[in-house]
Formats: C-alpha cells, structure tokens, sequence
C-alpha cells in the first residue's frame, strides 16, 4: 500500500489514477561520486576538478530523475543547519579536457563507477555518467552493487591500499539536520572503512580539526564561521563529483493516511490509518 523509492520516470504514469496517492517530497538526500584519493589518478586535484566540471548536472536533473531532482548547490541542502550555497559546479567539458591534459592525461584514462544502488533511476544516472565522462577522454565500465557486495567491498575494507573502488554513486541524508552528522562521518580522515563510510578517503587534518573545533564551541557565530570554512574547503580539494539534490517520489494507496516520507525520507507513520470510505474514489 505504499511504494518507495517510486521510480522517478512512472510518476506521470500513476498521476490521477484512481486509489493512487502521490507523495512528492523534497528531500534533504544529496547524490554524489566518490572519487578514491588514495588511488592515481584521483590523487590529482585537476583530475577530480575535470570529473565535476565534465558533467551536466541540469540534464543530469531531466534524463535520470525525470525533473525530480536540482543540481547540487553545497555539501548539504540549505534544510540542513549551517549549509553554504558553493555552486552548482558549472558544466565546462572544455575546461574539463584542459584540466586532464595539465595533468598528464591528454587522451583521459580508463576506470570504472560503481553504482551503490541497483534500482532503475540509478543505472541511469551512471550511464549518463559515462557518457558524459567519455565526452572529455574518460572511458568507463559500470557496476550495480547489491547490498550485500557493497558492505564487503565497499565499508569493509581494512586498508586503504585494498580499496578496490575507484568511482563510487552514492547519495547521504541525515535527518538530525545536525551539520557535524552531515559532514564528519564521510569526510573526516579518522572515518575511513572500516570504522564509518570515508570511501572517498579523504583526509585533511585542517578540515578535521574544523569539525573537532565547531563540535566542541557553543558559540553560534564561531560554529557558523568554522562550518561554512570546513563545506568550502572540501568543496574546493573536490573528492567528490557533487551532483544534485534528490526529491523523494513515493507512491499510496488512497486509503492510507497520514503516512509520510520525511525529507530524510524516513518515513512518518505516527498518526497513521486506513480510511476505507475512500474505495472506489
């Protein structure tokens, strides 16, 4: 009686079908690309700025989400306490291929994406992806990882130098709203598998010890200034490709009411019930 994720591309099929509800809600989930920094030639910073600079995220919006999705403007939507507006990164295949070519790579490279997912809406993001990439020299393959493939070899490395992955789709959504939450457990240097989800292998030791100082101050203009220091930082070192913002598409049964996706989406369900006097409405 409630369906989710409801592939972005059947929303139009279902809109006004009687006994269906939509539940369209704007979520706080950003979808990004890991970039594996401990890995050539993502060790580069030119090479993680040519990954985000060669891809459309507005097309990106339209062909994989079906319009139900905005180009990633932060690290974290503007829902999510402290968050800075840093973009979106612009769309520059040109610059894209300069990039590449400083450094060392005139004709791209060859490697490959992982999708964390193996849902229909996110083969289509990674075959855009891929198309995209192509377009400036990058030739890739791709992966859809099940849930349990993924924990083994994806959050279940013991060492970085066996990390196997080298381009990885994920998304991340935390509905603490809590910006520690949000940036400390996939960014933070001490974070990497196994203990949490650094699977970009990030490490700053300036930007973790913005977070140790923001987490540790009550005081509210000092958090603010380490925290917008902290998005910009990791927004500028780029170990990611940020992408865009997701809005949770989920189908209902008419009869189902006051059950919700939450922005995180979570779902509330607290004042739930069955209304059966909507049948046949």
């Amino acid at each position: 009686q409630f369906a989710f994720p409801l592939p972005a591309e059947q929303v139009k099929q279902v809109q006004g079908k009687d006994q269906v509800r939509l539940d369209i809600t704007p979520s706080i989930i950003l979808r990004y690309v890991e970039m594996n920094m401990s890995k050539k030639p993502f060790q580069d910073k030119r090479v993680r700025e040519a990954f985000n600079y060669a891809i459309n995220k507005e097309a990106l919006c339209k062909v994989a989400f079906a319009g139900y999705a905005d180009p990633a403007t932060g690290y974290a939507p503007a829902a999510i306490d402290f968050a800075e507006k840093l973009g979106p990164w612009p769309y520059d295949p040109k610059k894209a291929r300069e990039l590449l070519k400083e450094a060392g790579y005139p004709n791209g490279f060859t490697t490959e994406i992982w999708s964390g997912y193996s849902n229909s809406t996110s083969a289509k993001v990674v075959q855009f992806l891929q198309q995209q990439l192509a377009q400036v020299g990058i030739k890739t393959t791709t992966r859809m990882l099940e849930p349990g493939v993924r924990a083994q070899i994806v959050y279940g490395v013991k060492d970085p130098k066996e990390a196997k992955s080298r381009l990885y789709y994920i998304g991340w959504a935390d509905g603490s709203m809590d910006p520690d939450w949000v940036l400390r457990p996939l960014l933070d240097s001490r974070q990497a598998p196994p203990k949490f989800m650094n699977t970009s292998y990030y490490s700053n030791p300036k930007f973790d010890a913005l977070l140790d100082e923001a987490i540790s101050t009550t005081d509210e203009a000092k958090r603010t200034a380490l925290y917008q220091q902290a998005q910009k930082m990791v927004w500028n070192d780029a170990p990611w490709a940020y992408l865009v913002y997701e809005v949770g598409t989920a189908g209902a049964d008419g009869r189902l009411k006051n059950f919700h996706l939450r922005a995180d989406t979570g779902i509330d369900f607290r004042e739930a019930y069955w209304d059966e006097s909507e049948s046949g409405k």
